[in-house]
């Protein structure tokens, strides 16, 4: 019987060891992560270390912090296949359970601790999201076609809705499909259920149907939310596939309010001043914007027609074709910098959305 209790002491020992390690690696690894200087030398160390990763429990925590450093440093594709990649290595209840938060936690733990916090179907959406972001909607339909609609969760039902919405509006081939996208829109903003996401609702709503009405409610209901302010013109929607792609009908960004977009831009014009001379933004000190890209589309009659609309504000613009690895073409619409170098601030006067190409 003592023979025994040794042993049982013994399975319990090697038990706890193994969760500790597992535990200590990494942690070891985003500690290093965080000591890197930069992002492309975090992802490098990370990619690098999850190859040495022993346990489910290391590679799901790992592969979710890697692929949210992918999603900050806008690789989507890279971090949509690091987030799949995590739901794949399934953790028991009982090693989440053992991770306890000391209260004199450091960095590394924390991360840990809140990448555990991610549950498959979180990970999931963050995949599709991320696919959406690539312009990769077929990908993204994918992910959500999985295990993940069998969900109780009433917010992961929300956004599998919203995401099933978006990716939608990325196949919209003509003016039909659109308009069933809009009518689904308006009905989820009715309802209950998709309060969650109502403030993206609203938002799509008024990007891609010029809906001052979707406008107005945003800002009433959320107005402190990132989607109000892009309504206002106080802010600018991330330059990612996604919401180049999508059909529209009319231009929300152009009827915002002009003052607000010239005020945005010349907030824009100063803050990139300020920051050269501090030395913080290098390169607009050390490269030179060659051009401006105004838009990205999958279909080159979308291209065109915002060619027209810049041509009507005295913009000279011309289409680029882009052929990507997935073997999709897309067009870009770029107008050339000017010799003063501030196209930028002209075109976001005018009210449209751009980025510099250097």
């Amino acid at each position: 019987m003592k023979k025994n209790k040794i042993i049982f002491l013994s399975l319990i020992l090697i038990f706890l060891s193994t969760e500790l390690f597992a535990q200590s690696f990494c942690v070891e690894v985003i500690s290093g992560a965080l000591k890197k200087d930069s992002l492309e030398e975090t992802i490098l160390h990370l990619s690098t270390n999850v190859e040495k990763a022993k346990t489910n429990f290391d590679k799901r925590i790992i592969f979710s912090f890697l692929g949210s450093i992918q999603e900050q440093a806008t690789k989507f594709k890279e971090a949509s296949a690091s987030f799949a990649k995590a739901v794949s290595f399934s953790v028991t209840q009982t090693e989440i359970n053992s991770f306890v938060l000391p209260k004199d936690a450091n960095s590394s733990q924390k991360i840990v601790y809140n990448m555990l916090k991610k549950t498959s179907s979180i990970l999931v959406l963050d995949a599709v999201r991320c696919s959406l972001n690539a312009g990769d909607s077929k990908n993204a339909e994918i992910y959500l076609n999985s295990s993940i609609r069998n969900s109780k969760d009433e917010k992961i039902i929300a956004k599998i809705k919203l995401y099933e919405i978006w990716c939608r509006l990325c196949n919209a081939e003509n003016d039909s499909e659109l308009e069933e996208v809009v009518l689904l829109l308006k009905a989820y903003s009715k309802m209950k259920s998709m309060e969650p996401e109502l403030p993206s609702v609203l938002f799509t709503l008024w990007y891609v149907n010029c809906d001052d009405e979707a406008g107005k409610e945003l800002i009433k209901r959320f107005p402190n939310s990132i989607e109000s302010s892009i309504v206002l013109g106080n802010s600018q929607i991330m330059p990612t596939p996604f919401w180049f792609f999508v059909k529209r009908n009319g231009n929300a960004l152009v009827k915002a309010s002009d003052a607000k977009a010239k005020n945005f831009a010349e907030k824009q014009s100063s803050n990139i001043q300020i920051a050269s001379n501090n030395k913080v933004e290098e390169k607009t000190t050390t490269e030179k914007v060659k051009r401006q890209q105004v838009g990205l589309f999958g279909k080159k009659s979308n291209a065109e027609g915002l060619i027209q609309r810049l041509k009507e504000k005295g913009f000279s613009a011309y289409i680029e074709e882009e052929i990507r690895p997935s073997g999709n073409k897309y067009f870009l619409v770029i107008v050339d910098e000017n010799e003063k170098g501030d196209m930028g601030m002209l075109l976001k006067t005018a009210g449209f959305d751009c980025y510099p190409v250097y």
